[in-house]
């Protein structure tokens, strides 16, 4: 934000003339001066301005101070990351949601595109389907000894009867989501499976040899069982296209996207063994809060790389899809609105350049589109919705 601009939204405050909005832009920019380096501003007339600001804002409760305390800049810094949207042009956004209360899903007017919902389908090993969100809780099926049990909207569960008899065949399940849909199912051995919208999870009904093993398309999140026959650990391996994930009992997520062209596999706890398929020697060990980026198969990377790329991450941003939320850590427009597109079942269509827009900050995913567009619109980023198509403008 131009320092005019600064000085015009500082003299509104002081004539109360400031909207809710405006207000959230100054703190942005202030919480944005404050992580510089090379602020111009003096850290005391900072305080002094930011208590101003901050003070001004609804949404942030005051807190207790104690008489001689103060509460150091910081933490009031990393209260409000949570909400702040920054684009690499300069603006700053603010969505006034709760981080730690569960998203609640918004009126969304007639005219409006309603946010993806919990629904899948199941299909069972001999080809019939389930749909999953229009069946009530219960018992839905039976495969071997192990039944198949909706236990909530938008979870599914496979419980083994426990009794011993004849082995049966190995049969497997798939469950897909379709664009804005997601799911949740554990596995026969406790594994707990997150899906993202237009993903799919394929798996036995029974995890009886060796290994575990189920293949996976767009985007999963596992919290991995740990499982033992006697005295051997069973490891779980995840194929996600040409890439293999090999764990014994961990978390993390893994983006396989075929429009992202890469596959994310980031590690929220534990540790994991990442590798191509087919080649058992390479690959490399990631440690939680590292990502490893493969190229699909049949793309190359833009910067030119092969084999494994290895960074750090903030794995909570990754995940958040899981909780409800859209989080952007310096996300240029083109995969972000690919994101949207997939939550609300649209296409998109560029008539103006993507430009170089970074986004970092938080959204619900509660929020029906057009609220979620006219947040990104204040950044000088412009749409118009036709049907199901989202059309970036000039």
């Amino acid at each position: 934000m131009e320092l005019s601009k600064a000085r015009e939204l500082i003299q509104k405050y002081k004539d109360g003339t400031l909207t809710p909005t405006e207000k959230s832009i100054l703190e942005s920019w202030y919480l944005d001066l404050a992580r510089s380096e090379t602020t111009p501003i003096d850290a005391e007339t900072l305080e002094s301005h930011l208590d101003e600001v901050w003070n001004a804002l609804p949404v942030h409760p005051k807190p207790e101070v104690k008489p001689g305390s103060t509460i150091p800049l910081y933490r009031r810094i990393a209260a409000a990351a949570s909400v702040i949207l920054v684009l690499g042009a300069g603006a700053y956004f603010f969505y006034a949601g709760q981080e730690d209360a569960a998203p609640v899903a918004e009126a969304v007017a007639p005219a409006d595109v309603a946010p993806g919902e919990s629904k899948a389908v199941l299909t069972l090993a001999d080809g019939a389907e389930i749909v999953l969100d229009s069946i009530v809780n219960g018992q839905l099926a039976k495969e071997g000894n192990t039944s198949i049990v909706k236990t909530n909207p938008g979870e599914i569960m496979y419980k083994p009867s426990g009794t011993t008899g004849p082995a049966a065949a190995l049969t497997y399940n798939t469950i897909t989501t379709p664009k804005a849909g997601q799911f949740q199912v554990r596995l026969p051995d406790g594994t707990k499976v997150w899906l993202n919208a237009e993903s799919s999870v394929r798996f036995p009904t029974a995890f009886t040899g060796r290994e575990r093993v189920v293949e996976i398309m767009g985007e999963v999140y596992f919290e991995v069982a740990k499982m033992t026959v006697g005295q051997r650990k069973v490891p779980f391996k995840v194929l996600a296209g040409k890439q293999m994930v090999e764990v014994l009992g961990t978390r993390f997520n893994i983006n396989s996207y075929q429009d992202e062209g890469i596959i994310k596999t980031t590690l929220l706890e534990g540790s994991i063994q990442v590798r191509e398929s087919g080649n058992a020697n390479g690959g490399v060990l990631l440690r939680p809060g590292q990502q490893a980026e493969l190229a699909a198969a049949g793309k190359a990377r833009t910067d030119g790389k092969k084999g494994f790329d290895v960074k750090t991450v903030n794995a909570g941003a990754v995940v958040a899809w899981k909780d409800g939320y859209f989080r952007f850590d310096n996300v240029g427009l083109p995969e972000l609105m690919r994101q949207l597109a997939r939550w609300y079942d649209m296409d998109v269509v560029y008539r103006a350049p993507a430009g170089e827009h970074e986004f970092v900050g938080q959204i619900a995913r509660s929020a029906p589109l057009s609220k979620v567009l006219k947040i990104l619109e204040m950044g000088d980023v412009h749409f118009r919705v036709e049907g199901k198509t989202i059309i970036v403008t000039e």
